[in-house]
């Protein structure tokens, strides 16, 4: 199991902006994210509005892929590493 780590900004309960850290597996990536983006990427497919994109590339790897570059995520090694040892 891989697991992403992204800055958030939140409010606390005074107003007050500060960032959090937030990590997420893939697994909790693709519960989150899955049902959006594969909407979104088949409304595409079919609307015609990206040229090179098919079916097949409709996949959990790229649904993570591209949830990874619009979050700026980078791969927790640690977590990874601490879940081999658990």
């Amino acid at each position: 199991m891989r697991y992403w780590t992204f800055v958030e900004m939140d409010t606390n309960t005074l107003g007050e902006s500060f960032t959090r850290w937030v990590t997420m597996s893939d697994k909790e990536i693709l519960d989150y994210y899955w049902e959006h983006w594969s909407g979104q990427m088949k409304r595409a497919f079919y609307e015609k509005r990206l040229l090179y994109l098919t079916l097949d590339d409709i996949t959990p790897e790229n649904c993570i892929e591209d949830f990874r570059v619009v979050h700026w995520a980078s791969r927790n090694y640690w977590r990874e590493m601490k879940e081999c040892i658990a």
